[in-house]
Protein backbone atom coordinates (compact mmCIF):
# COMPACT_ATOMS: atom_id res chain seq x y z
CA UNK A 1 0.00 0.00 0.00
CA UNK A 2 3.18 2.36 0.85
CA UNK A 3 4.45 2.13 -2.60
CA UNK A 4 0.87 3.07 -4.20
CA UNK A 5 1.02 6.22 -2.31
CA UNK A 6 4.53 7.25 -3.43
CA UNK A 7 3.79 6.53 -7.09
CA UNK A 8 0.48 8.45 -6.93
CA UNK A 9 2.40 11.29 -5.49
CA UNK A 10 5.22 11.45 -7.81
CA UNK A 11 2.26 11.23 -10.75
CA UNK A 12 0.82 14.51 -8.99
CA UNK A 13 4.21 16.18 -8.65
CA UNK A 14 4.73 15.57 -12.14
CA UNK A 15 1.79 17.63 -13.23
CA UNK A 16 2.92 20.56 -14.95
CA UNK A 17 1.29 23.76 -13.69
CA UNK A 18 0.22 22.11 -10.31
CA UNK A 19 0.91 24.98 -8.30
CA UNK A 20 -1.35 27.36 -10.71
CA UNK A 21 -3.76 24.66 -10.64
CA UNK A 22 -4.26 24.44 -6.66
CA UNK A 23 -4.35 28.46 -6.65
CA UNK A 24 -6.82 28.59 -8.68
CA UNK A 25 -8.57 25.79 -7.18
CA UNK A 26 -7.95 27.93 -4.14
CA UNK A 27 -9.19 31.41 -5.47
CA UNK A 28 -12.30 29.56 -6.21
CA UNK A 29 -13.53 28.31 -3.11
CA UNK A 30 -12.72 32.00 -1.34
CA UNK A 31 -14.80 32.86 -3.62
CA UNK A 32 -17.42 30.60 -3.26
CA UNK A 33 -17.51 31.21 0.23
CA UNK A 34 -17.54 35.02 0.07
CA UNK A 35 -20.34 35.55 -2.45
CA UNK A 36 -21.83 32.33 -2.54
CA UNK A 37 -23.36 30.85 0.73
CA UNK A 38 -25.47 33.17 2.32
CA UNK A 39 -26.07 33.32 6.14
CA UNK A 40 -28.26 30.40 7.53
CA UNK A 41 -31.55 32.29 8.33
CA UNK A 42 -32.41 31.56 12.02
CA UNK A 43 -35.33 29.39 12.36
CA UNK A 44 -37.61 30.39 14.85
CA UNK A 45 -38.09 29.20 17.87
CA UNK A 46 -41.26 28.77 19.89
CA UNK A 47 -40.32 31.65 22.18
CA UNK A 48 -39.53 33.92 18.71
CA UNK A 49 -43.47 32.85 17.93
CA UNK A 50 -44.57 33.57 21.33
CA UNK A 51 -43.17 37.53 21.64
CA UNK A 52 -44.14 38.15 18.04
CA UNK A 53 -47.69 37.43 18.79
CA UNK A 54 -47.50 39.56 21.84
CA UNK A 55 -45.68 42.13 19.86
CA UNK A 56 -48.23 41.62 16.77
CA UNK A 57 -51.35 41.61 19.64
CA UNK A 58 -50.11 44.59 21.80
CA UNK A 59 -49.39 46.70 18.39
CA UNK A 60 -53.03 46.20 17.09
CA UNK A 61 -54.79 46.40 20.58
CA UNK A 62 -52.42 50.19 21.01
CA UNK A 63 -53.76 51.37 17.51
CA UNK A 64 -56.48 51.72 18.41
CA UNK A 65 -56.19 54.24 21.51
CA UNK A 66 -57.45 57.27 20.41
CA UNK A 67 -54.87 59.86 19.27
CA UNK A 68 -52.09 57.31 18.96
CA UNK A 69 -51.93 56.31 15.20
CA UNK A 70 -49.64 54.15 13.79
CA UNK A 71 -47.98 51.71 16.43
CA UNK A 72 -45.25 49.71 16.39
CA UNK A 73 -44.10 47.31 19.20
CA UNK A 74 -40.98 45.71 20.05
CA UNK A 75 -40.81 43.13 23.18
CA UNK A 76 -37.47 41.90 24.92
CA UNK A 77 -37.86 38.51 26.59
CA UNK A 78 -35.52 36.60 29.23
CA UNK A 79 -35.16 33.08 29.14
CA UNK A 80 -37.47 29.94 27.22
CA UNK A 81 -40.47 28.49 27.03
CA UNK A 82 -40.45 25.27 30.05
CA UNK A 83 -42.68 22.80 29.29
CA UNK A 84 -44.01 21.74 33.17
CA UNK A 85 -44.61 17.72 33.32
CA UNK A 86 -46.29 16.30 36.52
CA UNK A 87 -43.58 14.54 38.89
CA UNK A 88 -43.37 11.70 41.23
CA UNK A 89 -41.40 12.74 44.08
CA UNK A 90 -40.07 10.26 46.03
CA UNK A 91 -37.69 10.49 49.43
CA UNK A 92 -34.87 7.70 49.88
CA UNK A 93 -33.15 7.58 53.11
CA UNK A 94 -29.80 5.49 53.28
CA UNK A 95 -26.26 5.53 54.43
CA UNK A 96 -25.09 8.11 51.90
CA UNK A 97 -28.02 10.39 53.51
CA UNK A 98 -30.86 11.38 51.99
CA UNK A 99 -31.59 11.23 48.14
CA UNK A 100 -34.70 12.40 46.59
CA UNK A 101 -36.06 10.85 43.16
CA UNK A 102 -38.04 12.46 40.63
CA UNK A 103 -40.29 10.39 37.74
CA UNK A 104 -42.41 11.77 35.18
CA UNK A 105 -46.11 10.57 36.16
CA UNK A 106 -47.17 8.82 33.17
CA UNK A 107 -51.00 8.36 31.79
CA UNK A 108 -51.30 5.46 28.89
CA UNK A 109 -47.26 6.16 28.03
CA UNK A 110 -47.80 9.84 27.93
CA UNK A 111 -45.84 12.11 30.28
CA UNK A 112 -48.52 14.81 32.00
CA UNK A 113 -48.08 17.93 30.98
CA UNK A 114 -48.80 20.64 33.79
CA UNK A 115 -48.37 23.86 31.18
CA UNK A 116 -46.25 25.76 29.83
CA UNK A 117 -43.73 28.57 31.12
CA UNK A 118 -43.89 31.63 28.90
CA UNK A 119 -40.58 33.73 28.62
CA UNK A 120 -40.18 36.50 31.12
CA UNK A 121 -40.61 40.15 29.52
CA UNK A 122 -37.75 42.26 30.18
CA UNK A 123 -39.00 45.70 28.77
CA UNK A 124 -41.50 46.89 26.04
CA UNK A 125 -40.56 49.68 23.18
CA UNK A 126 -43.87 51.09 21.58
CA UNK A 127 -43.06 53.68 19.10
CA UNK A 128 -46.30 55.54 18.13
CA UNK A 129 -46.81 58.45 15.91
CA UNK A 130 -49.10 60.25 18.85
CA UNK A 131 -46.67 59.62 21.77
CA UNK A 132 -46.26 64.02 21.34
CA UNK A 133 -49.22 64.06 23.39
CA UNK A 134 -48.64 63.43 27.35
CA UNK A 135 -52.66 61.80 27.54
CA UNK A 136 -51.34 58.90 24.86
CA UNK A 137 -48.26 58.24 25.70
CA UNK A 138 -49.40 57.64 29.54
CA UNK A 139 -52.54 55.68 28.06
CA UNK A 140 -50.42 53.50 26.07
CA UNK A 141 -48.16 52.86 29.06
CA UNK A 142 -51.12 51.62 30.90
CA UNK A 143 -52.49 49.81 28.46
CA UNK A 144 -49.53 48.02 27.60
CA UNK A 145 -48.21 47.70 31.62
CA UNK A 146 -51.73 45.87 32.18
CA UNK A 147 -51.73 43.94 29.31
CA UNK A 148 -48.43 42.45 30.38
CA UNK A 149 -48.59 42.66 34.22
CA UNK A 150 -45.14 44.23 33.36
CA UNK A 151 -43.86 47.03 35.94
CA UNK A 152 -44.42 50.57 34.26
CA UNK A 153 -40.50 51.81 34.31
CA UNK A 154 -40.04 48.49 31.95
CA UNK A 155 -42.38 50.28 29.23
CA UNK A 156 -40.33 53.27 27.04
CA UNK A 157 -43.21 54.98 24.64
CA UNK A 158 -41.16 56.92 21.67
CA UNK A 159 -43.00 59.18 18.93
CA UNK A 160 -42.70 57.60 15.77
CA UNK A 161 -42.69 59.73 12.28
Amino acid sequence: MDSKKSSFLEKIKKIKGLEFIVIGIAALFVLFLAFGIKPKEKSETAEDGYVKNLEARLSSALSNVSGAGKVKVVISAVGGNTTLIATDVTTLKGANGVEVKETPVLIGGKVVVLGEKYPEISGVLIVASGADDISVKTQLIEAAATLLSLDRKKIQVLTGK
